[in-house]
């Protein structure tokens, strides 16, 4: 288990964080170990988007160097910057055999990554509706 704000390893069933102290949130889908730093750090954006377009993107835009577009249509920067930087490196290192490869890895892991991020927006949106239903008694009583 890992810490929400601090990325350090915990103890299982801990409440609180060892190093920074903080209490243990619910942990969103996603929010596993590579989630955990700041560099790979999803945000949740404000609308779900389509798993395939996703995908799409990072397939067709791939063959012309440009998969980590697709990182953009999931508001994703960190991302985008992340898989351009190793996207320059990756292909001259690997004599090429990374521009055959790269635009598949883009499309499944843009995929998978729509599929975390609307799991993470329902859930938003789910205990932002529970926040409000609880608060529906109390305003029927005024």
């Amino acid at each position: 288990m890992y810490c929400q704000h601090c990325g350090k390893e915990a103890k299982e069933g801990s409440v609180f964080c060892e190093n920074c102290g903080k209490p243990f949130e619910k942990a969103p889908p996603g929010a596993g170990k590579l989630y955990a730093y700041e560099l790979t750090r999803l945000t949740v954006p404000d609308d779900t988007r389509n798993p395939g377009v996703a995908a799409s993107l990072g397939f067709f835009l791939g063959w012309i160097l440009l998969g980590p577009v697709g990182y953009i249509y999931l508001g994703q920067w960190n991302w985008f910057w992340l898989t351009f930087v190793i996207q320059i490196f990756a292909i001259p290192l690997t004599a090429g055999v990374a521009y055959i490869l790269l635009p598949v890895i883009f499309a499944i892991h843009q995929y998978q990554m729509a599929k975390e991020l609307n799991e993470m927006v329902v859930t938003a949106r789910e205990k932002g509706q529970g926040d409000l239903d609880d608060d529906m008694p109390a305003i029927m009583e005024e």
